[in-house]
């Protein structure tokens, strides 16, 4: 097989980076490359799988805060936890020989980059067009809610202030890991969507409707609190190639992207899931140790459905592979589903 001098630099990376982990006979496999670059690492001598992650995104409008060491340094910490404290199926943290859960490597240029290592939960994607059940839809709904928990009771602790004292915590959090959903990072989005009518990707017309979602979606944020019951640790990247069928039940995985946002975000992308006729299945799971959603939320919620799409647009704003798919699928995402929404009409189980 031919390899270019990019795919033998990468593959070194992790040479190197698999030589700092107390593994007596390692063996690795290339995954994937996208937002991290993802090996199967195998321990020969006693059968142990892992996943190594060398945290260089392929593209570079998929570089973020979540790529430096005290976020990733953030990212291991919670996985800790959540394995330690709610029985969470996650994915564990490894430390290196130093001690440490994140290991810095050099490329060959001299950048610093940063791994971590992970291990492996045996499990299944889930596959295109496969239908979940109704006790994994029911699962996923608590497991996203028990997540959420998390979430409140941490910030609680944290959050010792109100006003602007507690907004400062916020702010020091948000500094470490992404933030999601919010009116600034809402509007942040929107400027980057902009960029697809300069690339001739979206119409003014449909960009003029977007901006207009965007608007509705962030008065109504004017209107919701933004507190501890509302706001804190999310995922912030449930998709069905982040979630795992194991002998446990549906396993969370990939916290790369996890960050701080409105719970309401965090549930609108796991909506998306499945279906529509199923999302009430999911409710039950979401709110069964908490009052049912009210009708303010579900609208909000469908906003956060909306945003969780276009965010998904814009992170492919720089792969050119993509374009022609989002010209495509941006003109009936606008008439069959925004314009709807911006006159008032439910979009929850059409979505």
């Amino acid at each position: 097989m031919i390899t270019t001098a990019r795919e033998r630099s990468l593959d070194s990376l992790a040479a190197d980076a698999i030589t700092r982990y107390p593994l007596r006979k390692p063996s690795a496999s290339f995954i994937r490359h996208n937002e991290n670059l993802t090996y199967h690492i195998i321990d020969e001598e006693n059968r142990q799988k892992y996943l190594l992650r060398i945290h260089k995104a392929a593209f570079a409008s998929m570089t973020g805060i979540q790529h430096t060491r005290p976020a990733l340094e953030a990212e291991m910490g919670l996985l800790h936890e959540l394995k330690s404290t709610t029985g969470l199926h996650v994915q564990i943290p490894v430390r290196n020989l130093s001690g440490d859960w994140v290991t810095v490597c050099f490329s060959e240029s001299g950048e610093e980059i940063c791994c971590t290592l992970l291990e492996w939960i045996e499990g299944r994607d889930i596959q295109q067009g496969e239908q979940l059940t109704t006790e994994q839809i029911y699962d996923l709904g608590v497991q996203m809610q028990t997540l959420h928990q998390y979430g409140r009771a941490q910030d609680t602790h944290e959050t010792t202030g109100e006003g602007s004292e507690a907004e400062v915590n916020r702010t020091s959090r948000t500094e470490v890991r992404p933030s999601y959903g919010s009116i600034e990072e809402n509007l942040n989005m929107l400027r980057q969507l902009e960029e697809g009518t300069r690339l001739g990707i979206f119409t003014p017309e449909d960009f003029e409707l977007i901006h207009e979602t965007f608007e509705n979606i962030n008065k109504q944020l004017e209107a919701y609190p933004l507190r501890p019951e509302t706001w804190g640790v999310i995922h912030g990247d449930i998709t069905r190639g982040n979630l795992l069928v194991t002998e446990q039940g549906i396993s969370m995985i990939d916290f790369c992207l996890y960050g701080y946002g409105y719970y309401l975000f965090d549930a609108a992308g796991a909506a998306l899931i499945v279906s529509g006729e199923e999302r009430d299945i999911f409710l039950s799971g979401y709110t069964k140790q908490t009052a049912p959603l009210t009708e303010q939320e579900i609208r909000l919620m469908e906003g956060f459905m909306l945003i969780f799409t276009f965010g998904y647009f814009a992170f492919q704003m720089a792969n050119e592979s993509r374009h022609a798919w989002m010209k495509d699928r941006m003109p009936k995402l606008c008439s069959k589903y925004c314009r709807p929404y911006v006159e008032n009409r439910s979009i929850f189980y059409e979505l």
